[in-house]
Order: structure tokens, then sequence, then C-alpha cells
């Protein structure tokens, strides 16, 4: 896994790999030296640069921010437990260069106040110990003298002063916007005529995103200085950070080689424990089952870092030894914005360029609140795009939505249509939205717990099967559980559209998940709709089965509640039924909803077919009948008079 990793990254241009990414949210400040008359060189306080960067901000980002993103991209530590600020883990940046922390640690932020009520040093005391680990990144001890000014504009807390003067600055023009806001909202307020008003509405709005760039800074803001230097000088001192803290631990990294590379221990994706010796192996010969080097864990990092900016698809398919398919992948994504996904990608890749997909992994991830977690990575060996043509048969007679035509289901001819088209309807929240990876959040699934049932036991089966072509992970006991937990919930919903429109994918493509019986299921309910047809006829009935049966119960079923006059169209009185595993309890159920109802008029088909089912005896267990009871209540009704409709 993590030499693919490995080689994908390699393979990504540097540019790209910094696409998406964004400038810290705060206060940016590029700090100069100044050198007086007399050779005396300080921090030039007067003349600096200054920017404020917020995501809410809708310009595009200026040219002074991107390099200030740079900057802190190679000054910035690769965790909190890896910066020069132990154990406080207020300033996070790891270079003599740079020196970045939240408002939240100043005199009134929180942080501040919080440390002042526990006694613990301010961050304008650590100052010295974190320019004391990094002037420790400069190969040569005397290039720490160049840099000691820099330092003391800290642990002198000259920056607070120049820090006070933005405030000032920024709060002048707060104001002025602020005022013209409100004259603005005023005059807009007044105006009757519409193009005055939208131009109102415009020029407010400019305003606003104007004042967005001066507000107070809010504890969470970063505060960022840098002084005035180039891109490579920053990139060459954090390399010698990143060398050291990449690795897992330092305990075991190795003297650097002939080609300067150093071996470690990987600390990307890793739970490897260097200080916890209970957790190590006791009775091994060795300390560590292998090593990286440094130049390795810095692609690792890099992708690491790639993650959040959402450049990459997700899932993330990395092939073996397949550069130029790779590209392919990375160029179609990028081309479409970032915003096609892991279906489009593949269909563009096998339709576009007629490849075929194989000997890949597929990588899914999440970022999270506490960083990138991985929830899949498994190989591939062949994705199996095209599947034999499926088609869904109207069996149960429905409409297509808003209209009053027969509903036509579009052929099935590759994986990602069985997915949206059979497999989603099952699993799918109350919005219609299947998340694989996601946590578990039952208040999306409000009025649908079984369907939540199968969500929560089937929905990496369904991305197994539907992503990793694992054709396997979806079997007939797993299909059936989908559908009728599906169904249950319909029924107690009052779903008859839904309810029919799983029925119909039930029958229709029961073979294609159960492939080894061979069985004909929209045969199988055209015969038991013609032996129902057949005891209305009076014929002798032939090939009685349990399965017929309950199909016959579940019309008669049907019909007797159809004499209810409830508002809730006897939903609520069929799901009782739905519960009964005896024979006998169930017809003495369909006995007693017949004599609460005897006073309706009831047809000759009815009484010729509820004589049968009520003189029927059987031993199954009546859940195992639940399809067929299930079709006979929502299928066309034989049961009614030649001269009624339903």
């Amino acid at each position: 896994m993590i030499k693919e990793l490995i080689n994908f990254t390699e393979n990504l241009d540097e540019e790209f790999k910094n696409l998406g990414s964004s400038p810290k949210e705060g206060l940016h400040i590029l700090m100069k030296y100044q050198t007086d008359e007399s050779g005396v060189t300080s921090m030039d306080t007067t003349n600096y640069f200054y920017e404020f960067f917020s995501k809410k901000l809708k310009s595009d980002v200026s040219d002074f921010l991107k390099n200030c993103k740079l900057l802190h991209q190679n000054a910035w530590c690769i965790d909190t437990y890896k910066c020069f600020d132990l154990p406080t883990k207020a300033i996070h940046t790891c270079s003599p260069f740079a020196v970045a922390f939240k408002r939240e640690h100043l005199e009134g932020g929180a942080k501040f106040s919080e440390n002042q009520s526990k006694k613990k040093k301010q961050i304008y005391e650590r100052f010295n110990d974190y320019f004391t680990k990094a002037f420790l990144l400069f190969k040569e001890e005397e290039e720490q003298e160049k840099y000691v000014i820099f330092k003391h504009f800290f642990t002198n807390n000259t920056f607070s002063s120049v820090l006070k003067k933005i405030e000032e600055e920024r709060k002048i023009v707060f104001d002025s916007l602020t005022e013209k806001i409100e004259t603005l909202k005023h005059l807009f307020k007044e105006e009757k005529e519409k193009i005055a008003k939208e131009s109102l509405k415009n020029q407010l709005a400019d305003y606003e995103q104007a004042l967005l760039r001066v507000k107070p800074l809010e504890d969470s803001n970063y505060i960022l200085f840098y002084l005035d230097l180039p891109v490579a000088q920053y990139k060459e001192v954090h390399k010698k950070y990143l060398d050291d803290k990449l690795f897992n631990t330092d305990k075991y990294n190795t003297e650097p080689n002939g080609e300067g590379l150093i071996f470690g221990t990987n600390n990307f994706m890793n739970g490897f424990n260097g200080n916890m010796p209970f957790l190590m192996h006791q009775t091994a010969s060795f300390d560590i089952t292998g090593r990286i080097s440094n130049q390795d864990a810095k692609l690792l990092n890099d992708l690491k870092n790639m993650f959040p900016n959402k450049t990459l698809p997700n899932p993330l398919p990395i092939f073996i030894y397949k550069d130029e398919l790779q590209n392919k992948v990375i160029g179609l994504f990028r081309e479409s914005d970032f915003k096609l996904g892991y279906k489009e990608i593949v269909e563009k890749l096998i339709t576009d360029n007629e490849v075929d997909l194989s000997n890949y992994y597929l990588l899914f991830w999440q970022n999270t609140m506490d960083g990138i977690v991985f929830k899949d990575f498994d190989y591939v060996s062949k994705f199996e795009y095209k599947i034999r043509d499926l088609t869904i048969h109207n069996l149960f007679e429905i409409k297509e939505k808003g209209g009053k035509a027969d509903k036509h289901y579009p052929l099935i001819k590759n994986i990602f249509d069985l997915e949206l088209q059979v497999l989603k309807p099952f699993i799918q929240n109350r919005y219609h939205r299947l998340d694989f990876f996601g946590d578990l959040n039952k208040e999306d699934y409000a009025k649908l717990d079984l369907t939540f049932s199968s969500f929560s036991k089937y929905r990496k089966a369904v991305y197994d099967f539907v992503c990793k072509s694992q054709r396997s992970s979806i079997d007939g006991h797993a299909f059936y559980e989908m559908v009728f937990n599906s169904i249950l919930d319909d029924v107690k919903n009052h779903n008859d559209y839904g309810i029919k429109e799983k029925l119909n994918i039930w029958y229709s493509l029961y073979d294609y998940f159960n492939p080894k019986k061979t069985i004909d299921m929209v045969n199988k309910l055209k015969e038991y709709q013609d032996f129902v047809r057949a005891l209305i006829d009076e014929q002798e009935p032939t090939g009685i089965t349990d399965e017929k049966f309950a199909f016959a119960a579940g019309q008669v079923i049907e019909y007797i509640l159809s004499k209810s006059k409830s508002a809730d169209n006897s939903f609520n009185l069929l799901e009782p039924y739905l519960q009964q595993s005896k024979c006998a309890e169930f017809k003495k159920a369909i006995a007693n909803d017949f004599g609460r109802y005897k006073h309706e008029n009831f047809s000759k088909n009815f009484e010729k077919v509820a004589a049968f089912v009520l003189s029927y005896e059987t031993d199954a267990n009546l859940k195992h009948l639940l399809p067929q009871i299930l079709s006979g209540a929502f299928a066309k009704n034989q049961l009614f008079s030649s001269n009624s409709s339903k």
C-alpha cells in the first residue's frame, strides 16, 4: 500500500499538489529588515505588508496571499505534537523565518485568560524556547546570528506594537465601512424603484465583502508573521525539520547515506509507538518491521496535505505500473474543475478511451476533526463495468410519477445503472442520499427503521459490489433482506407506490442475485395470478403450494381491508398480518376482519378464494412467505366482481 501511494504522489507535479489549498484564515504580515545610516540592522516596524484572508471572501486570492501561502506551507508543523511549542502547542510554525499562532493566545483571548487562571506561561514567554529549537535547523551555527533580530522582534514583544498599529488601521476602515453600510441599508429600505433598489443591493454586497477584510480578529483567526525571504530559503530550512519529524520517531533514524537519504519509521497513517515498549514486540529479534526514506516520507506528507484540498477523486483509483492511465484519471478530474466522481471518471475512461480497468488499488478517505482517516483501501484485480442487460418489468402496473402512462424502466446495462435503479433505493435515507462511510446517522432515517438496519449492515457490501466488482458481497439473502426491510418501512409509511416498485425489482432481478436457483420469478407471479383465477372459475386447482396459498391470502386480505373507511387506506390494518408466523393465527386474523366488515357487500369471487384460504393448512412459517403475501396484497386484485373496480 505505502509503495503504491509513494509512486502515485511522485508522478504528480508540484503545481497540481498545491491546487485547491488556501492561505490560513487570519492576518498575514510580511516583515523586512532595515539598515540605518550607521549600518545598524533592525526590524522595519514602519514599512510592512499585511492582508486578511477568509474563505468567506468571494474575490480571487491576491498575489501577496498566494506568496504567504507558499511561505507558511514551507514553515508549518507536521502536526501539533511535532511543533516547537510543546506542551502548549500554540505556535504552529516550525521555522526561524515565520511565527504563527491564533488570536486566542494574545491578551484578551480565551486561551490567554485560561493560561492566566491556571498560572501557565503565556505565549509571550515562550518565544525564546521556540527560536532556540528553530535555530537548530540551520546547517551552520553562524547562520543563526543573521536572524536574531527577528527572534528579538518576538522575545522583546515588539511584534505587539506592529499588531496594534495594524488593528488601529483596520478599525478606522471598519468604522467607515460600517457607517456607509448603515446608510445604504436605510436607502434600500426607503427606495421603491426596482432598478435602483437592485443597484443598492449590489453595493451593499460589495461593502459587506470589504468589511469582512477589516473586521476585528476572532479568537480562531491565525496571526502569521513572515520574514521577507525567498520561498527557496524557507524550503531549505524546512527540509531539515521534515527530514527529522516526518518519521514517527527519530529513535530508529539512520545516518544520512551518500545520497543524503535518511531511513526511519513511517509516520503516515501509522499507529507505531516507539516510546511505548509495552506495545512493541517483546520476543521478536527486530525492533521495527521496516524503514522508509526521508524522500518517500516527504511524498507521503505531500499526499496527506492534498486530501483536504479536494483535488483528488474520492474514491481514488491508484493504478499499478500504469502512469499514463493514472494521469488520465487526474486529467479528467482536473478538467471537470474537481467535480467528477469515481463513477463519471470510470465511465469516461471506459467509453471515451476504451480502457480496460484492472490492477489498481481503490482508496476511500474522509477529512475528519482528527485529520485524514482511511475508510477503505483495497485491491481491484479487474473492474467489471458492463453487466448482462437486465430488465425491470412493471408487474404491479404502476404509473409514471405525475403521469397516466405505465411506468417504463430503462434497461440496466452497467454496474452504475444497477446501483442507481436497484441497490440504492433499498438503503438510501429519507433525502434519497447514500453515504457509504460516514457516521451512522439515525436521524436521516426517521420512520425508516428497517431500512436503516439494512444500510448499517450492507452499505459496505454495496460499495464493494459496485466500486470493486466484488460480486459475492451481495447474494440472494442480502438482496431479499434489503428489499423487504425497505418494503416493510413503506407499509408503515403508507407508500403504496414504493412497495409496488420494489416488488417489481424483486421479481425482475431475483434470478440475477440467485444465479444457482433456476426459478423464473416473473412467471411465478403469473402462476400465482392464474391460480387465483382458477379458484374464481371453480376449476380444480393443481400444483397447490404454500406460496400460492400466501398469494391468494394476500388478495383476500387486501379485498377485506378495502372495505375500511378509515383514512389510512388500510395500511395500518395490513401490518398485523405480516407479524403472524402460524397459519391458524393468520387465518383467525382474516376471519376476524371479515367479521368486522360482514355488513358490507362481498363478491362471489371473494367468497370462492376466501373459502380456499380459510380451509388451507400448513406448518410453514408464514413470515417466510412474506413476498407472496405482499404480492397478493399489491398485485391487481381479481376478487372484485367483473362490474366493479378496486
